[in-house]
């Protein structure tokens, strides 16, 4: 039977203080991120500026990693080579990279490991794991089966295990032998196959996937593990009227495959030539964005008549045949964004160098204390020449480099979107040309400029920072105007702004003790939002008012709110109030609740209330007919049950009490009846990518039905003391 589910919400603000920091990761799970000119949103108003799109600049002494080792390939006048498309990842103090190679004597595509301290010299260690012609003093870690240990003889088709491989440092609490997954193209069985490992050296592919692929694609694969919706993704060769194209795929657990669309979710436009396809986009999560290297193939697809290998290599005879990496962006991985211009983001070399012809990149770049590192595959000859040489480059970009705001000798600013911002610090990423500045001012949500904080108050930066702080001459906003939300002025001149981020912390001086109750029983009985009711204690309600009504409970005589949601657009009820506080302040929660009507699954709560903010994390008490527990939210409509517990939620009203104590390092603390039932660490709480109220209580039934009746509701912040005690 379907378990029905209704929630009662309470998201807690949990605010990150760490800005920029040297080591971040580039894909920051939890937030706040940074203001990346990437986002739209993240300008209000502009005048004087350009948007500039950036290149990598390559590594000077390119290539960091050359074709020396025989099994590298064959010799050189045959072609081939080390390259990527694989993995480099920062593990144990170390970068580690999965690459690969084609030998053509041997007809298979080799896997290979190489490691680095500093990320340009790296040591190709002899592991002796692959017997290669004789000897196992080598660095390979997977080749082609021998024959006695290939596992579906009947479908095998040789040229290798693993074509381009993905290699993911599983997160959280996984067994110790398969603390590493490889994701890849399965050369043997012409599929999406996966293996794991305890030391990401030695494999044990998982057997079922040679019979059966995790979804369906073409021989381009990229995965990647996405931090915000703590699933794994893929990008997978697709196809179109143009020819090569990119789709993706995802998946909760690393083995159950879905594909949110059957086509591709990038392709060859109209903004590009004739000669375009995409073979292939690694993705990589990127300060809440997803940002995509889309390898662009220049070659014509054949107009008419139906695929052919014939058809395909006739059309590309008159192309150049060659490829480069270029740079798009999304927010869900289904709506991408590439620069008009369509220039190369990794461009191909000069004539006669290592990558003058063909350029596939690593699935993500590796961050290297103010930099992006890009580690790629470069060729000398094009698409399918049996002679084309390869080995392996680096590019680098200035961190958030991608994209920024340009002013030239004349000033420019922009306004930002409204910013919770109460500590008058802001942090930029900025370059600045001789005669140039860059300074801020700081504005009200009407546009006045707040006392002590305008540009003559702006201490001007004249350098050239990825972390520079912004000061003003004043330490603290006025103090009636702390908690309220703010825009910023950036003003411009002889300058690059590539990033800015509003420090997000909250004073201690705005975080007060409160105490909020509502009783349906009292003064005459009240709905939440009656307006009699003082507004330090007054609930917002939402959905139609015949989703509210009071009602007298037959046993006791007590009076409580009954919320119903319709399964309709608009139909859900619920109450909610906003509230200021850290995740080092103490709270807690309670209600004398029952279920009354367990309603459709799923109730997603106000999801579509969750705008898009920074830095929130959210508990949820979980509620379904016959148990109970607590929810967090992975994105904006998703949330995920993290603890269960067998209850009875509709025989009768129960006191449910939710406390933290501990700060961030504490814990989540869910009583019934005065009994603990479960508890949950704070640092398991996802972070909420959302705004809107974050204190509500309803069926919240996200178009779908469902019923619940209080009697009492309240929540203390700044203390934990009981609220209500025990029903009577």
């Amino acid at each position: 039977m379907t378990c029905r589910i209704i929630k009662v919400l309470l998201l807690l603000v949990v605010l990150s203080h760490g800005l920029f920091g040297a080591d971040e990761v580039a894909g920051n799970a939890s937030g706040p991120w940074r203001r990346l000119f990437l986002d739209a949103m993240v300008v209000e108003r502009s005048e004087g500026l350009t948007r500039v799109f950036h290149a990598a600049r390559k590594h000077e002494q390119n290539p960091v990693l050359p074709f020396d080792k025989p099994w590298e390939g064959d010799a050189p006048k045959r072609g081939s080579g080390p390259y990527l498309y694989g993995t480099v990842m920062r593990d144990g103090g170390r970068l580690r990279m999965w690459y690969h190679c084609y030998h053509r004597r041997h007809g298979a595509y080799f896997n290979l490991y190489a490691e680095s301290t500093d990320g340009i010299h790296w040591d190709k260690p002899a592991l002796g794991l692959v017997e290669f012609e004789g000897s196992r003093e080598n660095n390979l870690i997977i080749t082609k089966c021998a024959e006695e240990d290939v596992e579906e003889p009947e479908l095998h088709r040789g040229g290798g295990r693993c074509h381009n491989p993905s290699v993911i440092k599983r997160p959280g609490n996984v067994p110790a032998d398969r603390r590493y997954v490889l994701y890849c193209y399965g050369q043997d069985y012409r599929h999406s196959r996966m293996a794991y490992s305890p030391d990401g050296l030695s494999w044990d592919f998982v057997k079922d996937t040679a019979r059966n692929a995790l979804f369906p694609s073409g021989d381009v694969l990229n995965f990647f593990f996405d931090p915000y919706h703590q699933r794994y993704v893929a990008t997978r060769k697709s196809g179109n009227r143009r020819g090569r194209a990119a789709g993706v795929a995802w998946s909760r657990n690393g083995t159950d495959w879905e594909t949110p669309l059957k086509g591709p979710v990038m392709i060859a436009d109209d903004l590009d030539p004739d000669a375009t396809q995409i073979y292939g986009m690694p993705v990589f999560p990127y300060q809440g964005l997803y940002i995509g290297l889309p390898w662009v193939y220049n070659a014509r697809w054949f107009k008419n008549g139906s695929y052919t290998d014939q058809w395909m290599y006739e059309a590309e005879k008159s192309s150049p045949r060659t490829m480069d990496a270029q740079f798009a962006w999304s927010w869900d991985l289904i709506n991408w964004t590439r620069p008009p211009e369509r220039r190369a983001f990794i461009p191909r070399g000069e004539a006669g160098e290592f990558d003058c012809d063909m350029i596939y990149t690593a699935r993500a770049p590796v961050q290297m204390g103010d930099e992006l590192w890009f580690y790629y595959g470069g060729f000398t000859g094009v698409h399918s020449d049996s002679t084309a040489r390869s080995a392996i480059g680096l590019a680098k970009l200035r961190l958030d480099g991608f994209c920024s705001l340009q002013a030239g000798k004349n000033e420019g600013m922009f306004v930002s979107r409204r910013e919770t911002l109460m500590v008058p610090r802001v942090t930029i990423n900025a370059q600045v040309r001789p005669g140039g500045h860059v300074a801020a001012e700081i504005l009200d949500l009407s546009g006045g400029v707040i006392p002590g904080f305008s540009r003559s108050d702006c201490v001007p930066f004249r350098g050239d920072d990825v972390r520079h702080v912004l000061t003003w001459k004043n330490a603290d906003f006025p103090v009636d105007g702390v908690t309220e939300d703010k825009k910023i002025r950036f003003v411009l001149k002889e300058a690059d702004i590539y990033s800015y981020m509003p420090d997000l912390s909250i004073p201690a001086a705005a975080i007060k003790p409160v105490t909020v109750i509502y009783d349906a029983s009292a003064e005459g009985a009240q709905l939440p939002n009656d307006k009699s009711i003082p507004a330090g204690q007054r609930f917002t309600c939402g959905g139609p008012p015949a989703g509210y009504s009071l009602a007298t409970d037959k046993e006791t005589g007590e009076a409580y709110l009954d919320l119903y949601s319709k399964a309709e657009r608009g139909g859900h009820a619920s109450c909610s109030r906003n509230e200021t506080w850290t995740d080092d302040i103490d709270w807690c929660l309670e209600t004398w609740l029952r279920v009354a009507d367990k309603g459709d699954e799923p109730n997603y709560g106000l999801a579509i209330w969750m705008r898009p903010e920074h830095g929130h994390r959210g508990v949820a008490l979980y509620l379904s007919d016959a148990a109970v527990g607590f929810n967090s939210t992975l994105g904006p409509i998703e949330h995920k049950t993290l603890r269960k517990i067998p209850f009875d939620t509709t025989d009768a009203f129960h006191w449910y009490r939710m406390v933290h104590e501990g700060g961030a390092a504490g814990d989540v603390v869910l009583f019934v009846d005065g009994k603990e039932l479960c508890r949950i660490p704070m640092s398991e709480l996802y972070a909420r990518q959302g705004g809107g109220r974050n204190i509500l209580f309803g069926p919240n039934a996200a178009r779908r039905t469902g019923r619940i009746h209080v009697m009492k509701f309240g929540y203390r912040i700044a203390s934990t003391d009981a609220i209500f005690g025990p029903l009577p």
